[in-house]
């Protein structure tokens, strides 16, 4: 059923790209309200990660057998492309609207086709992309970045992940609000500093948020699925 509701989202956000004219690049409101706000558009990651998580779950003691198995260098030339088709997936969902933005700023139209093909597969293509990375790993096939990525340092900022999602948002809200001027891309240190500033912010207030709701709530739900087992 999720590979279904997957399928749904990604159907839904073709029909309402071609509607509504969104395009890859668009910064109207009401593309933001329609495609960013809307669950049955952002679901199709969650779901891709739910059949991925199952498909490990199910599979995954057979695939580490067979591949442990397997000669190294039949490993890594099997690996390798798979990885390089995973990291150009999340290049071009990434990356790939640059062209669309070129044309924005000469304000030229965005072709159609580009706006239906990206708001219907970008979702989709990059939870794939990462989920068949996270696999990888999981079957020791993930190499040097398996270990940058299994590095403890991660683990607190890991646990603030949800957190600073749910903040982020708000906070972005408000720093707009809050500009009484033009605001440019340009020049790369003014955005860069933007970005480090909501960054930051958000990981400080995602803290506060993880201390007082989201690590009690945890703590209270271990308790009763321990007093119930």
């Amino acid at each position: 059923s999720s590979g279904i509701n997957a399928e749904y989202g990604a159907i839904a956000a073709a029909y309402m790209a071609y509607h509504y004219h969104i395009d890859t690049v668009s910064t109207d409101p009401e593309g933001f309200w329609l495609f960013y706000n809307k669950p049955y558009i952002r679901i199709t990651p969650y779901l891709v990660g739910i059949i991925g998580g199952w498909f490990y779950w199910a599979w995954g003691d057979v695939i580490v057998k067979n591949i442990n198995s397997t000669p190294k260098h039949i490993r890594v030339i099997l690996a390798v492309p798979v990885w390089i088709i995973a990291c150009t997936v999340e290049y071009a969902v990434v990356y790939g609207v640059y062209p669309d933005f070129q044309l924005t700023i000469k304000q030229q139209e965005v072709p159609r086709v580009d706006g239906i093909t990206y708001q219907s597969l970008a979702r989709i293509g990059w939870a794939l992309a990462l989920i068949t990375q996270v696999i990888l790993c999981q079957c020791s096939l993930g190499g040097f970045i398996n270990s940058l990525l299994s590095w403890k340092g991660w683990l607190v900022l890991s646990r603030l992940t949800y957190s600073v999602y749910l903040i982020h948002i708000g906070l972005l809200g408000i720093l707009h609000l809050q500009i009484r001027g033009a605001f440019f891309l340009q020049p790369a240190f003014q955005m860069a500093a933007f970005y480090l500033g909501v960054l930051c912010m958000s990981y400080l207030y995602g803290a506060v948020l993880y201390l007082l709701v989201e690590l009690p709530v945890a703590k209270l739900e271990r308790i009763l699925y321990h007093k119930k087992s």
